[in-house]
């Protein structure tokens, strides 16, 4: 039998179909901006295009694109607790407990698909305050299991588990107040080590294969937060602790994992200056990795004058500033930010206890 010669189409279709949409950097926020919850914002960050020192950039603040990528619709706590979020991969994950509601699913929203995943039951000894921690594909959760006198907590992991979804499992607990005392944490780019800063306790590490944990040294890692790998510059990313100013970024020579060691010498590290913060206006400042070497540093702010932007002064008193950068090492050796650019958006603010929350995700549209 002869066989079939494709034509031009046939194989511009075919080519077609190979190629996909490139994929664009994003900062997503959290706000809990409306009366019945909170609504999550998607950002393109390749669109800023202001100058992040220009004193006037917070006057031509735009507002935020409407409507939401996604709002979540969570009841008002009477005891004043809010909603935890954390982010891992391309999805936001949303934890809310009360005592009115102990059935309360873990929601999971995907950025990528659009999609809202219900996840298992919030176990009822993540109950209290529970602090979410993301690292790699997973998010941990830990929670005293008492009251503030009670130094014993719990520490668990929410992972995808095949066809059964979202699943949590219980970890050994660490060997140090974990829920009360890390100052920060980085995810290893070996894909199963995560390390933990405590204050007075040193820093230790966490392997989610073996689910052991294991001392590396008295020293801190120089963070707060949640610290980022970046493969360009091979070095944990993160923003520098210690009350120094805000805006203040470092780079941190990654930890070399070796199984079973004990002590490990201080890691070398560098900072360099981002933004510079207004003290009397400036509130909070979050650091998100946006892919390819891009990171994104937002502060929350106040106006200078409610009045000004839309002539109408009905958008609250809140900025969110946000700066995409690169960091790279000058001849000196110094470490320096380049590329940078920046965007102000006039936001709302329902809520003084729950602050806000921003995530940097590489997705394809």
């Amino acid at each position: 039998m002869a066989k079939r010669h494709r034509s031009s189409d046939d194989e511009s279709d075919r080519g077609s179909s190979r190629r996909r949409c490139p994929a664009q950097r994003h900062l997503c926020v959290v706000l809990d901006d409306w009366s019945k919850g909170y609504s999550i914002y998607k950002l393109d960050v390749d669109g800023f295009d202001g100058d992040p020192d220009d004193a006037d950039l917070d006057l031509r603040a735009d507002r935020l694109p409407l409507p939401p990528a996604f709002r979540l619709e969570v009841p008002e706590d009477e005891r004043g607790r809010f909603a935890r979020f954390a982010a891992a991969g391309s999805r936001i994950f949303a934890l809310h407990y009360s005592e009115e509601d102990r059935d309360a699913p873990v929601l999971v929203y995907d950025l990528a698909t659009g999609g809202l995943a219900v996840g298992p039951v919030t176990p009822v000894d993540l109950q209290n305050r529970p602090k979410l921690l993301a690292a790699g594909d997973m998010v941990y959760a830990v929670d005293r299991r008492g009251g503030r006198r009670d130094h014993s907590f719990n520490f668990k992991a929410l992972a995808p588990h095949g066809r059964r979804g979202w699943v949590w499992s219980s970890l050994p607990a660490a060997p140090f107040d974990l829920a009360a005392m890390a100052a920060c944490h980085a995810a290893h780019p070996d894909g199963r080590t995560v390390f933990f800063s405590a204050h007075g306790k040193g820093t230790f590490s966490f392997d989610a294969e073996t689910e052991e944990w294991a001392w590396r040294g008295d020293w801190m890692l120089p963070f707060r937060g949640q610290a980022h790998y970046d493969a360009e510059l091979d070095a944990w990313v993160g923003l520098r602790c210690g009350g120094v100013a805000e805006g203040l970024v470092c780079s941190c020579q990654v930890v070399a994992v070796a199984r079973g060691a004990g002590r490990q010498e201080k890691p070398e590290w560098k900072a360099a200056q981002v933004i510079e913060t207004d003290d009397e206006r400036s509130m909070a400042v979050e650091l998100a990795h946006v892919g390819d070497g891009k990171f994104c540093l937002v502060e929350c702010r106040q106006r200078r004058d409610r009045n000004l932007l839309h002539g109408d002064g009905d958008d609250g008193r809140w900025l969110l500033c946000a700066t995409t950068f690169g960091l790279r090492y000058d001849k000196d050796g110094a470490l320096r930010p380049t590329a940078r650019r920046g965007r102000c958006y006039a936001v709302h603010k329902k809520s003084n206890t729950f602050q806000w929350r921003a995530y940097g995700m590489k997705l394809t549209d």
